[in-house]
């Protein structure tokens, strides 16, 4: 017997947006019809998704194993859609995360020193904190990240950190009298 892959989806956006109301609002079908499917696939895979923690759906341990296999998928899928839609334009879409921390300037002058002049590559900028494009990241929403912080990305082998480069931290003091610079 195969699986039935929009039973999965469901599944996926409960598990994502947090509950099957808004999985339902999103789908734009009823919390009853999305219910229906859930068990439907529960009964394919012999198993419970989700249990009941107070007025919340948390998932069962089987529901965890299932829903890192459905994100991988979902998310790859995502990617080859994002990927097939850009490659119809003349441009391709190359998405950047910026960690909040960095200077813009910099930045800027990293992403142009890179970047085809032939308008080959359609640049796309997202702004965060490092732990948010992390994630991103790690769930195939960006293509690349730009940040201060190469730690977290030491503990996830799917993913290169390179350095880039150091640069000296300045601190500027304006006192009524004085401008104090204090070069680390």
């Amino acid at each position: 017997m195969h699986l039935n892959y929009n039973h999965l989806y469901y599944f996926w956006m409960i598990k994502k947006k947090g509950s099957v109301a808004k999985a339902a609002e999103a789908l734009c079908l009823t919390p009853q019809t999305v219910t229906g499917q859930i068990r439907a696939l529960e009964d394919r895979l012999s198993g419970s998704l989700f249990k009941r923690v107070g007025r919340s759906l948390e998932a069962t341990e089987m529901g965890e194993l299932v829903f890192r296999y459905a994100d991988k998928m979902f998310s790859l899928s995502y990617e080859m859609l994002d990927l097939l839609n850009y490659q119809k334009a003349d441009a391709m879409l190359f998405e950047v995360g910026i960690a909040d921390a960095l200077s813009k300037a910099l930045v800027s002058r990293v992403l142009l020193s890179v970047v085809p002049t032939d308008s080959s590559i359609h640049l796309a900028c997202y702004e965060a904190t490092h732990e948010s494009l992390m994630a991103r990241l790690r769930e195939h929403k960006l293509d690349m990240i730009l940040s201060d912080c190469a730690g977290e990305s030491l503990k996830y082998p799917e993913i290169l950190s390179k350095k880039l480069g150091e640069c000296g931290v300045s601190f500027f003091l304006l006192t009524p009298t004085v401008l104090i610079f204090l070069l680390v």
